[in-house]
């Protein structure tokens, strides 16, 4: 099977970080955009030479009057060559305005709870997204603004738990080339540009400032990214010489070097909660012995140079 560059450079990155193995069943989340047909197709192909398995699910926002064509735009793609398909239909400004949250955070989460729900029914085992190198920039650069530590500055990540991103190796003009060349049909949604949401600010605003500077900058915040994904194994490293688990229990041993904050924050995301600031870290390191407290729904207790930790 004769591949194109772009799917070229997706399987070397897919090699690169194991991201998918033989016998893999993974879902393609597929919205019907550029990016998610650049997977759909790729995926498709690699399938037949890494040896997995995919089926597409597709989450219908109801957000726009043109939602239902999207879906079966889809639905029909899928069922040209075989691809098993499934959707949902969920309200997200009915579930934004219930759980008081914004419209980027409750389409993410409706769509997320959709996908792993869907894996563990059809136990799959992956779950691909079409995020792409200029998605990691603008996850970097979000969250430079919100002050991320270095741990948090690896944004997007290759493979995490079941949840790959595959493309993150090329970017958005790679894969406006891809459906290009390869007339590759796409539906467009009008959300992405709009500037309510501050992704789109960072991608129409911001980022051509970025170009004028160097009109190669998403790879250069590739290779930063890169060497942050590195780091982040690190931590999982000392994370697992410094701390024991149990159930709901983690206890992390201080050492008393720079790596204690960043153990100690992995350990809130390995009990399903958000870590505090790097601020508040220090101050969880510095309690007295037999100090307790309690952030993020996670009791903290200070037993001599140990901190357990409990949800």
């Amino acid at each position: 099977m004769v591949l194109l560059d772009f799917e070229k450079k997706v399987l070397g990155f897919i090699k690169d970080y194991k991201i998918f193995n033989k016998y893999d069943k993974i879902l393609l989340g597929v919205s019907g955009g550029k990016d998610s047909m650049s997977l759909f197709y790729t995926m498709h192909k690699l399938s037949k030479i890494i040896g997995f398995e995919i089926s597409v699910v597709h989450l219908n926002h109801g957000m726009r009057e043109e939602a239902i064509k999207d879906e079966n735009f889809v639905r029909e793609k899928c069922e040209n060559i075989g691809v098993r398909f499934i959707s949902e239909k969920k309200d997200v400004f009915q579930y934004s305005k219930k759980n008081k949250v914004g419209i980027e955070v409750a389409g993410r989460s409706l769509r997320y709870e959709f996908f792993y729900r869907t894996l563990r029914k059809l136990d799959y085992n992956k779950i691909a997204t079409a995020h792409h190198m200029d998605d990691l920039v603008e996850t970097l650069f979000y969250r430079i603004l919100r002050g991320t530590g270095i741990y948090g500055l690896g944004g997007l990540v290759p493979i995490e738990g079941e949840l790959a991103k595959p493309m993150l190796c090329v970017n958005l003009e790679d894969i406006k080339n891809y459906v290009t060349i390869n007339n590759i049909e796409y539906v467009e949604d009008s959300y992405n540009y709009s500037l309510d949401y501050s992704r789109n600010k960072i991608r129409q605003n911001i980022a051509p400032l970025f170009e004028q500077i160097n009109i190669k900058y998403s790879q250069s915040f590739f290779r930063l990214a890169k060497i942050v994904w590195k780091y982040r194994e690190e931590i999982k490293k000392k994370f697992n010489e410094r701390s024991k688990t149990s159930q709901d229990l983690i206890s992390i041993e201080l050492i008393g070097d720079f790596f204690d904050k960043e153990v100690l924050r992995y350990a809130f995301l390995k009990l399903g909660q958000y870590p505090p600031n790097m601020e508040e870290t220090e101050k969880i390191i510095e309690m007295r012995n037999g100090g307790i407290r309690r952030i993020n729904k996670i009791n903290l207790v200070k037993k001599g140079n140990c901190i357990e930790l409990r949800r």
